[in-house]
């Protein structure tokens, strides 16, 4: 059985396209799991969907016990799902965020710059998705506890990231954080992030 989270199936930039997990093989169970709140900006709907494809003779246990879950246990969104029709048939405006000169890609373009001209601080330009994963260099930031970094990050600039280890990452090197906001707040909120890292340089 292979589980595929694809919620960010729509949200690439650079002409990048998304290859459904599901549609490489005949003989696996895929589970492939998409919803509302990222594609479709609808976070509060709180309404996803799980996609049963492949091999299934095998599976007949697994997913009479999936239905009878959803029977009995499962309490319908019934606003949320007369949404998925309109979101999934109508406008798909995800297009245009994502454009050479949407929205969403001049955000991504102002944060990885922005992080990338701060001493030490390099990043991978996102591909897909709302998030960069900046990576401190150890030489010159000698962060101890993350954790603890991003808590003085937050207190000291009113800035709230998440630290690397909480997305399993061994070392306390790297940062999450979102390019979601509009330009403006996202240029002020990574000045503040810059402030604080002048602050934290052990090397200049």
């Amino acid at each position: 059985m292979i589980c595929a989270d694809e919620i960010y199936d729509k949200t690439l930039y650079d002409g990048v396209t998304h290859t459904a997990l599901a549609s490489l093989a005949e003989d696996v169970l895929f589970l492939t799991y998409n919803g509302l709140s990222k594609n479709y900006r609808s976070c509060g709907y709180r309404v996803g969907w799980v996609v049963l494809s492949g091999e299934k003779r095998h599976a007949r246990d697994f997913i009479e016990g999936l239905t009878m879950l959803a029977s009995m246990r499962l309490c319908s969104n019934v606003p949320g799902q007369f949404a998925i029709q309109t979101a999934l048939g109508g406008y798909q405006s995800i297009k245009e965020l994502v454009a050479p000169d949407g929205r969403l890609t001049r955000q991504r373009n102002l944060a990885w710059e922005m992080l990338t001209a701060m001493p030490g601080v390099s990043c991978v330009k996102p591909k897909a998705a709302l998030y960069l994963f900046p990576r401190l260099d150890p030489a010159i930031y000698a962060i101890q506890n993350d954790q603890q970094f991003i808590l003085d990050l937050l207190e000291e600039e009113k800035v709230l990231v998440v630290q690397g280890t909480g997305f399993n990452w061994p070392k306390p090197d790297h940062l999450r954080l979102t390019f979601i906001p509009h330009e403006e707040v996202l240029a002020e909120a990574l000045h503040r992030v810059g402030r604080f890292l002048d602050g934290r340089r052990t090397h200049s």
